[in-house]
């Protein structure tokens, strides 16, 4: 019995070991040799480095990017800011390095560029970090939306760029049976099928991204989220897949409207500006070089739409460029849903009239071979004929009930090192201002938590109200923590949410759904004990000093 078992195992591994070598041996990337247009920039997304938990510096990083034909390399490296991995902005080896984070945030991870740094800490709130670095002009992308660890979670959230349509790394930590099984074999015989081989068609990303495109405009983008390394201890880790083998796999071609500048800065500023108009695609790099595709929309009147872009009026044609000798099927979607299909296409161009309103995008796959399923190529939509979105009317927040109308209110409370105090201005109109200033430091190298706190400790009753309203005003651009305290008995609830400020008096409303949980039972706004306005290691530096003023607070 044993030796027929033992029999039947080996046959088993025989066979798998064959099917193995057999598509590692009979993969083969598409061929096609048609150079790169000028206008197009080809590069990836999402790596990580030495600056968190990748495996190689940015010399090594752009050496095998330049080595597999890559224009540019964007970082997101850990951190909110990463600060290091911003500062990285640099052309190295004629490769352009775009620095920029991974943030992680209360609802999940998020892949920003083209920010600013800010002389704080980016919020940990969602909305708050989207709005921040739109208004600097940069990019926001959700990372691995349905990842089973770290989710994606508010969905009340608008306004970022897009989502990763596909996560190499997410794909990876999903199918962990091929993974601990088949990929190590299966990566010595062919590292690009192994990696390939990881993917599957993005079901829930793409419902996902065509149910935020009906509420605005959103981009999707394939993500490397590469670390080129494999944990094998809490400080051991193998430099295994490398980065150049993951930069075969998924790539993103974007169409810049000028050539990249000499000066790093500046190129980065055209990568980021193409990105955030949604002037690009992504391909399955390891099934097929996607040089030479180009979707746009022909106007009537011959006016050009590029993708991302709007389209005055109906009548015009969507155009697709295929130059490839292999067959492709292509899929025009609108508004998430089949608009037109082409099997086994052979055309250099495809002209498809557009005869009704919406948001229109295609996806093209190989007709043929067992990975025939991937969307090879995924390209941002056009929108053609939709109605303008209203600007949005900024909200008048007044106070229903004043909670410091005049007079002393708070009282200081810091850790021992740093400094603070509280003063009272009167305004002309009679109105009082609460002057507080502040210096930030840490006790220790070990004892690395700081901070100073306007408090107030009061029983009070917020039920029946919103959140919290107030103007402040900053000596510069800084964050601070608004953060509420809830008891019942002996178990104590606290809750938190970050504002900004600068030099200009602004109004600021925080409802109270969206402060976040630290710790307890869910709050009772009945029972409130305590609430505070502070700065601290979480928003803020060591040796930091500055001033805030506020005007009474109230409830809305």
């Amino acid at each position: 019995m044993l030796k027929k078992s033992l029999k039947a195992l080996a046959l088993a591994l025989a066979l798998l070991v064959a099917v193995v070598i057999y598509n590692g041996l009979s993969f083969q990337k598409r061929t096609n040799n048609r150079p790169l247009p000028p206008d197009f920039k080809k590069g990836v997304f999402h790596v990580h480095s030495l600056y968190s938990d990748g495996s190689g510096s940015a010399e090594e990083i752009c050496r095998e990017a330049r080595a597999v034909g890559l224009d540019f390399v964007i970082l997101c490296d850990h951190g909110r800011p990463n600060r290091a991995a911003t500062a990285a902005t640099a052309w190295i080896d004629d490769t352009l390095l775009i620095g920029a984070s991974e943030f992680s945030l209360d609802a999940g991870h998020m892949a920003a560029a083209g920010y600013k740094l800010p002389g704080y800490e980016f919020p940990p709130e969602a909305q708050e970090a989207i709005d921040e670095v739109d208004r600097d002009g940069g990019v926001t992308f959700l990372s691995h939306p349905f990842d089973r660890k770290i989710p994606w979670t508010d969905w009340q959230a608008r306004g970022y760029s897009g989502i990763e349509v596909l996560s190499l790394y997410q794909l990876a930590r999903k199918n962990i049976l091929y993974g601990l099984i088949l990929f190590p074999l299966q990566y010595l015989l062919s590292p690009d099928f192994a990696l390939t081989a990881l993917i599957t068609y993005p079901t829930r990303e793409i419902a996902l991204w065509d149910r935020m495109n009906r509420l605005g405009k959103y981009r999707g983008i394939y993500a490397l989220d590469a670390h080129a390394k494999i944990k094998t201890g809490k400080r051991s880790f193998l430099r295994f897949p490398s980065y150049s083998a993951l930069f075969k796999i998924l790539n993103v071609y974007v169409k810049v409207d000028r050539d990249l500048d000499d000066d790093p800065q500046a190129a980065a500023a055209t990568i980021i500006a193409a990105l955030r108009r949604g002037n690009f695609f992504s391909a399955v790099e390891s099934l097929a070089a996607a040089n030479g595709f180009e979707m746009y929309y022909l106007e009537a009147d011959g006016r050009r739409v590029e993708m991302g872009a709007d389209a005055r009026s109906l009548g015009g044609s969507l155009v697709l460029k295929l130059p490839f000798q292999f067959g492709t099927d292509i899929v025009i979607k609108r508004d998430g849903e089949a608009f037109r299909e082409i099997r086994d296409n052979g055309r250099q161009e495809v002209l498809i009239p557009i005869g009704g309103p919406g948001a229109y995008r295609c996806e093209v796959f190989l007709h043929s071979g067992r990975l025939r399923r991937l969307p090879w190529i995924l390209a941002n939509p056009i929108y053609v004929a939709l109605p303008e979105a209203p600007a949005p009317v900024p909200a008048s927040t007044p106070p229903r009930r004043v909670l410091n109308p005049e007079g002393p209110y708070f009282q200081l409370e810091k850790n021992g090192r740093s400094q603070g105090g509280i003063a009272l201005e009167r305004e002309a109109d009679g109105g009082t201002v609460t002057r507080f200033t502040f210096s930030l430091r840490k006790e220790s190298p070990a004892l690395v938590d700081f901070w100073t706190a306007l408090a107030h400790r009061e029983r009070l009753d917020f039920s029946g109200y919103r959140g919290f309203v107030f103007e402040a005003q900053g000596s510069r651009a800084m964050r601070f923590w608004l953060q509420f305290r809830t008891q019942e008995g002996g178990r104590e609830s606290a809750c938190r949410h970050s504002f900004l400020v600068g030099e200009e008096w602004r109004r600021i409303a925080i409802p109270f759904e969206r402060f976040q949980r630290l710790y307890g039972p869910p709050p009772d706004l009945a029972r409130v004990s305590a609430f505070f306005i502070l700065i601290d290691n979480g928003n803020s530096f060591d040796g930091a000093r500055g001033e805030l003023r506020l005007r009474p607070i109230g409830l809305y």
